[in-house]
């Protein structure tokens, strides 16, 4: 089967099973409880991954149990892809931009989910997405925040931004910390998936479409309690620098790894062989044993 008869056949299995993610979020949904909403979420993302051919890995800790207290999940934001990658290790309801809303059959998808939309412009519509997180909070349910507000190329980490971190800080909510990373199965960073600059959604999804087996690796930080005397733009800092320092740290352990994997010495003066990516199925790429992102953290990656 040649790549354009590939791609075509992808596409249909995503197309059939948005469709039935569709028909679960009108007809059954509205009536599901917590848990059974939460178990939903989660097994429409892990299959949505499957036929997307990424496989999502857990590293360095695990997520919070379901039935724990309500808490505020972080991270960096690279695509809309990251969305379902959280949602398949733990289902929250987020908090996105309004243009979202309006994305085909994805934004009705967002809202049946229990997406909470922001109006950025408006200084007002944050005072009542704020209103509405504590609401999310009291009811039991978890949230999801990608506080540098827009996307990057994974490179790096962007300043966070504080407007959505007030919630936390005036209920206390326990804040917990994750870093996104999305390489090839030799290592490297996949460039199908960052979701940047004037790309529009449509070219989004065909790069993501056109892309090889590749693997979304969640680094996931310790949990982080705001004070009552503690400043929104305190917490914002040490969830930024938390998030870097677990990227940073994964990215120089990845190189690490790369480097130890390479092929044997070649003879002086010849360029090395490319690395080796052989290695079993659904075995995470190695890292050191060693590795501790909060004692070994590389230099800051460069902003864009």
């Amino acid at each position: 089967m040649n790549a354009r008869s590939l791609l075509w056949l992808r596409a249909g299995r995503v197309f059939w099973h948005v469709m039935r993610g569709v028909v679960t979020a009108f007809w059954v949904l509205p009536w599901a409880d917590q848990r059974l909403r939460g178990h939903l979420i989660q097994n429409w993302a892990r299959q949505l991954m499957h036929l997307l051919q990424i496989t999502v890995d857990l590293q360095q800790g695990h997520m919070p149990e379901p039935g724990t207290p309500p808490f505020i999940l972080t991270s960096n934001h690279i695509s809309w892809v990251d969305i379902f990658v959280i949602h398949s290790a733990c289902p929250v309801r987020f908090v996105s931009k309004a243009e979202v809303r309006q994305w085909p059959v994805l934004g009705w998808l967002a809202a049946k989910t229990g997406t909470l939309f922001l109006h950025r412009a408006s200084r007002r519509q944050t005072a009542t997405i704020g209103r509405e997180m504590e609401a999310v909070l009291r009811g039991g349910d978890c949230l999801g925040l990608f506080p540098e507000s827009t996307t990057s190329d994974g490179s790096g980490v962007l300043p966070f931004r504080t407007s959505l971190l007030q919630p936390a800080v005036r209920m206390e909510t326990p804040v917990l910390p994750i870093a996104l990373h999305y390489s090839l199965t030799s290592g490297g960073a996949n460039p199908h998936i960052p979701f940047v600059g004037d790309m529009t959604f449509a070219q989004s999804l065909l790069m993501v479409l056109t892309s090889p087996p590749s693997r979304a690796n969640i680094l996931i930080g310790a949990m982080i309690r705001p004070t009552p005397h503690e400043h929104r733009r305190e917490l914002a800092l040490q969830l930024e620098n938390t998030t870097r320092n677990l990227l940073n740290a994964w990215m120089s352990a990845l190189r690490g790894g790369i480097a130890a994997h390479r092929a044997p010495e070649t003879a002086p003066g010849l360029p090395d062989a490319p690395p080796s990516d052989a290695r079993p199925t659904g075995i995470p790429y190695p890292v050191p044993a060693h590795w501790n992102p909060d004692v070994d953290p590389t230099p800051t990656s460069a902003r864009k």
